[in-house]
């Protein structure tokens, strides 16, 4: 089985729906059947809706991190460019004297 970040965030999804809807059921005096099932149906309702989100959230993530690397490249190569003239002056100043 996959251990992708969005499926485990979609099981953290569907066993927190779960565990609520079983908490709610049996706090509120129904029967055990009833519960079990209900709590069954929003575990399996709530696992889609955990799985987007947890596809949303790691598209977010990529996108961070290739924006954080294309800023670390743009900032090494402007580096690079405001040392090359001051290296060209420093060797044109040499051959001068």
């Amino acid at each position: 089985m996959s251990r992708t970040p969005s499926n485990v965030i979609a099981a953290c999804f569907a066993l927190a729906a779960f565990t609520v809807a079983v908490v709610a059921g049996m706090a509120g005096g129904n029967p055990a059947t009833s519960v079990l099932v209900r709590a069954l149906l929003a575990m399996i309702g709530c696992y889609p809706i955990g799985l987007i989100i947890g596809l949303i959230c790691a598209r977010v993530m990529a996108d961070h991190v290739q924006a954080h690397r294309d800023a670390a490249s743009a900032a090494e190569s402007s580096t690079a460019d405001e040392l090359a003239p001051s290296q060209a002056n420093a060797t044109t100043e040499a051959q001068a004297e």
